[in-house]
Parts: structure tokens; sequence; C-alpha cells
């Protein structure tokens, strides 16, 4: 995590445009980026590779639409250990689940919150019984159905560039003098 930090400091505002970019519509080839972005092809490449390395750029991948790929039920899960020492075997094994589309650290009663997809209500149960419930040291699911979904974005908004010479994690206000 040190390091995504130090290296979100080091992103100037091309880097910020590139990232919008991207994220939008990453089909866009890398002469398109460039233009909109003032710099040449050959930079901008440059710039993508070193932002993947950097751990900024994480893959590259489609979106689907999980009801036309068969994914019709969303639900969201919360688990509640009998000890902390369950956590790890239990997150190590949910990282294999495609099912399991998110995991979370939260607050409150329960210590996980788990977003998952399946086909229907008998794959759910299935996944809530035997994958999920029935792993050692879980004591106890509260599961959440979705109805709808209003907003569903993977987009992150790169945040402003930091102001020169400001202590690190400041940035520059809007309509601040550079």
């Amino acid at each position: 995590m040190v390091k995504t930090l130090a290296v979100a400091r080091e992103l100037d505002g091309i880097d910020r445009r590139i990232l919008a970019l991207v994220q939008k519509d990453a089909s866009h080839a890398q002469a398109e980026i460039a233009r909109r972005v003032g710099l040449s092809t050959a930079a901008v490449h440059e710039r993508l590779k070193k932002l993947e390395s950097a751990g900024v750029i994480r893959r590259w991948t489609a979106v689907v639409d999980p009801v036309l790929v068969g994914a019709q039920v969303c639900a969201f899960v919360e688990v509640f250990f009998e000890h902390p020492r369950f956590e790890k075997g239990f997150i190590e094994r949910v990282r294999k689940i495609d099912a399991v589309q998110e995991c979370h650290h939260i607050t409150g009663e329960f210590s996980l919150l788990l977003k998952v997809r399946v086909a229907d209500m008998r794959a759910l149960q299935t996944l809530l019984l035997e994958q999920l419930s029935g792993h050692e040291g879980v004591r106890q699911t509260r599961t959440v159905m979705v109805l709808s979904t209003v907003k569903e974005a993977t987009y992150v908004e790169p945040g402003p560039a930091p102001r020169a010479g400001a202590p690190p994690g400041a940035v520059q206000s809007e309509g601040e003098e550079p």
C-alpha cells in the first residue's frame, strides 16, 4: 500500500488525463490518447507501461453485462468469524471463487462484506451453504439481495496534482495558481 501512495503523489496532470481516458474506454488507440493529451504515441506508450509497472493500472479487462452472460442474481454477503484466526484461510478461499466479485474488510459486527453474482437462486444457495457458510470458522453470514442496480462503475477519479512545494498529500485547489 505504501508503494501505491508514493506513486499516487508522483502522478502528473498528463498521467491523470491518460488514466481518465483509459478508464472510460480502454479500447482507445494509443495514438488517439496521445492526440487528446498532446504527447507522442511513444510517450503515451511509455507512460502506460510505467503506470502498469507501478500498479496504478492493475489490468486491462472487458466489463460485461452480468445479466447477458447469465449471472442474474447479485447479493452482498456479510461474514462473521468465530475467531480472527479463521479469516486468512477464508480469504484465500474466496479469492478462488469466481462468483465472489469483491471482498472488503468492514466496520461493525461483521468482518467481511462480499459482493457475489450467480446465475440463479439455486446457485446462490449452493454458494452460501457449501462454499461460504460451510468454511471452517464462519459463525454467521447475512445476505442482502439486490433488487436492481441503479449505478455500478469501475471509474476512479484521478485526484488533482499536488501543489508545487506542498507537503505530501496536499493538492492544488480549483482556481489556485500552480
